[in-house]
């Protein structure tokens, strides 16, 4: 993939990657961009044909989920996951490692202290 054919998006993170990571965003972009046309083309099929289609086979007959939908909804999941593989080879914000210290605290093992057996009312 050229500059050229890359989004700008892309361009912009690609960019924040370290060096020594800047391979595999190449690769993770060539990939994303891939999907996104793939995913263009299927939303036209579902937008054409719907999203269910008639199935007979033998004594089958029904309505089922269109290849279509089932392939877009997978492949928008696929891509849901491979940009923020994408994104993670940024590194972290210092924003993004406050908020982290913050979950960190919440998410400590701490037993909560009980009160005396004396003082509890049922």
């Amino acid at each position: 993939m050229t500059r050229k054919t890359m989004k700008a998006e892309f361009r912009e993170i690609l960019e924040k990657i370290p060096d020594d990571k800047k391979v595999i965003g190449k690769k993770l972009i060539e990939e994303l961009s891939f999907m996104e046309k793939t995913l263009a083309s299927l939303k036209r099929q579902i937008e054409e044909n719907g999203e269910l289609e008639h199935f007979q086979q033998g004594k089958q007959d029904f309505l089922r989920e269109s290849p279509a939908l089932k392939g877009y909804n997978t492949t928008v999941q696929r891509y849901s996951v491979m940009y923020r593989q994408l994104t993670d080879l940024m590194g972290k914000t210092q924003e993004a490692e406050k908020s982290n210290a913050v979950y960190d605290f919440l998410k400590e093992e701490k037993p909560l202290p009980l009160p005396p057996i004396g003082a509890m009312t049922f």
